[in-house]
């Protein structure tokens, strides 16, 4: 796969935080990510433009192909947010720049897709280059193509297993998390603004 070089040396300074987190076959594990100084998944929309583009393609697909070019590109989704409005809200960060894309349903076949990068100020180039890649990864992809879900764990909207289920986290991801009120949970900022829960605890390394 291709891959798009940045001209960054800066990389954020973070303090690492392990999870304690349960598969689905109920067996404890451990999964790493790093907490970030301020909230990286929130601001991008508040202070930088964005690129805006419909595509002629279902949501399904327009998600797959949205993770395909990230990786293409050797970015990972960190966060991916089930948004009120029926669409998804996604946050990345790869050290060197963060962004988010969010991606709403005009039609069945018709996708609006909002993209917001940015390392200290906005990164246009980056936006145009995802854009382009996932032009190129629907003419291509199959029809079956969906958003890979495997290696995601659950966000919620309580720090609870109960309750109601607001998207996926990426575990070794650099979030902005937080510890809560519940002994064994954490809280990190959504790319709407909203706050989820992610089973897991702080501990020091």
């Amino acid at each position: 796969m291709g891959q798009l070089k940045h001209p960054y040396a800066h990389k954020f300074i973070a303090a690492s935080i392990l999870l304690s987190t349960s598969l689905l076959s109920g067996c404890a594990a451990v999964t790493a990510i790093s907490a970030i100084p301020g909230a990286l998944y929130g601001v991008v929309s508040d202070q930088f433009s964005s690129i805006e583009v419909s595509f002629p393609h279902s949501m399904r697909a327009t998600l797959a192909a949205v993770q395909h070019s990230l990786q293409t590109m050797r970015l990972d989704i960190d966060i991916l947010e089930i948004q009120e409005s029926g669409g998804y809200g996604i946050a990345f960060n790869d050290q060197k720049l963060s962004g988010e894309i969010t991606l709403r349903k005009q039609t069945e076949r018709l996708t609006t897709v909002s993209i917001q990068a940015k390392f200290m100020t906005r990164e246009e180039s980056v936006e145009q280059a995802i854009i382009k890649l996932m032009e190129t990864t629907l003419k291509k992809q199959p029809t079956v193509a969906s958003f890979e879900l495997n290696a995601y764990h659950d966000l919620r909207a309580k720090p609870t297993n109960k309750s109601k289920h607001l998207g996926w986290f990426r575990p070794g991801a650099m979030l902005d998390a937080k510890m809560s009120n519940t002994a064994g949970w954490l809280a990190i900022k959504l790319p709407s603004g909203s706050k989820a829960f992610l089973k897991g605890e702080i501990t020091s390394q």
